[in-house]
């Protein structure tokens, strides 16, 4: 993220169009068409209104209690890639009552997620499913850092609806909330969370796809066929395994990393004094190497929602101003951080630059493994799935 290296970056995306063939253009998957309640998980199951009406009565207490279907609005909420959330709201008409748990703060509408399959299983096939899922979401409640927790029960759980907007270009512009950004991060990272503690899972577990792609969706033959160059040319093992030497040459700490950090899972709420934000969906966070996260907001600075593929990474300025920011929360909640050796601005940056490359590493490695489509209602096409993913890697 020197300014040789940035002004790289920015050149890049500009120009490799022209190593694109038309073919592979024309090829290339385009998302900026499709019907965003397509991108919902899966299809609506009978008996939802139901199901959601009897986990709010049990878990809500108060006015929620003794509601029957009339008395509530039921709404699938769109745009899980991994589970099903549903806005249950109770209607003007329900006579409120007094809430021996939560008083005046009793909401009105709440979201029920209902897990699905995961697409990244378990670290370690041992343990429970949602073991972890349920240990981060409920400390992220406690700490409020997430939206508020009502009830945790073994399909999902229910929490406070907040009416939000993903944190996108718009609000990357906004200094205040860049500030607001860093400071959720710093808290985030430096939680103590009661789970294994094993170094980058997220990052070993790519080897795993790497090793999925080449050998059960023949990877090397699609490379050949429809020339991607980046395949044809590069040893994606290699790549993996220079990344991974990067990563363990930093000898950066050891935080808790949410690894999907990224403006779908970043909640901007307007509030009395502004705007506060929220982190939510931390399925896949375990503890891992310090600036993944950091890493994770730079490989989609400035897109518009989460179908713009256009990449325009933030200037060097921008992710000092991103550092100094997290440096001074940091300071905040564990004194003296900011003058301990290995905490500098240039150290942090560092760290940073080596995390884009596990980002897109990941990434990468993640898509290529597929063999089916990640949102049912879209036809799964092989060769176009190849090709948008390398095309895009190679533009970005």
């Amino acid at each position: 993220m020197s300014g040789t290296e940035n002004t790289t970056a920015k050149a890049t995306s500009s120009t490799t169009t022209k190593n694109i063939t038309t073919d592979q253009m024309e090829l290339a998957d385009d998302w900026s068409n499709i019907d965003r309640e397509k991108l919902v998980r899966g299809s609506t199951p009978e008996g939802i209104e139901q199901r959601c009406l009897d986990l709010v009565r049990s878990y809500l207490s108060g006015s929620w209690a003794n509601l029957t279907l009339e008395d509530v609005t039921v709404k699938r909420i769109a745009g899980g890639f991994t589970n099903q959330m549903y806005r249950v709201s109770l209607k003007e008409s329900v006579q409120k009552l007094p809430n021996p748990i939560y008083g005046e703060d009793e909401p009105e509408t709440v979201a029920v997620k209902l897990y699905q399959a995961k697409h990244i299983k378990n670290y370690h096939e041992g343990d429970p499913e949602r073991l972890n899922d349920t240990i981060i979401l409920n400390v992220m409640s406690q700490k409020g850092l997430g939206p508020k927790v009502y009830g945790i029960f073994e399909g999902g759980f229910i929490q406070d609806f907040l009416t939000h907007e993903q944190f996108r270009a718009a609000h990357m512009d906004q200094p205040a909330l860049r500030k607001q950004l860093m400071e959720l991060l710093a808290a985030i990272n430096l939680l103590q969370i009661p789970i294994r503690k094993d170094r980058d899972l997220m990052m070993k577990r790519t080897r795993g796809f790497i090793t999925r792609g080449y050998e059960q969706c023949e990877v090397r033959n699609l490379a050949e066929e429809l020339n991607l160059k980046y395949l044809k040319e590069e040893d994606v093992f290699v790549e993996y395994d220079e990344v991974m030497s990067k990563i363990e040459a930093l000898k950066a700490p050891l935080v808790f990393v949410h690894n999907d950090f990224r403006g779908s899972n970043l909640l901007v709420v307007k509030n009395d004094t502004g705007h506060q934000i929220f982190a939510c969906d931390l399925e896949h966070g375990g503890y891992g190497t310090r600036g993944f996260d950091l890493g994770s907001i730079y490989c989609e600075w400035n897109k518009k929602d989460i179908m713009d593929m256009a990449f325009t990474p933030p200037e060097d300025s921008v992710m000092e101003e991103l550092v100094g920011f997290y440096i001074e929360a940091c300071e905040r909640f564990v004194p003296g951080y900011a003058s301990k050796e290995g905490n500098s601005v240039e150290q942090h940056l560092k760290e940073a630059r080596v995390m884009v490359l596990a980002n897109k590493l990941f990434f990468t490695s993640f898509m290529m493994q597929f063999t089916e489509s990640i949102v049912p209602d879209i036809p799964f096409d092989h060769k176009k799935h190849m090709v948008s993913l390398f095309f895009k890697k190679y533009l970005n």
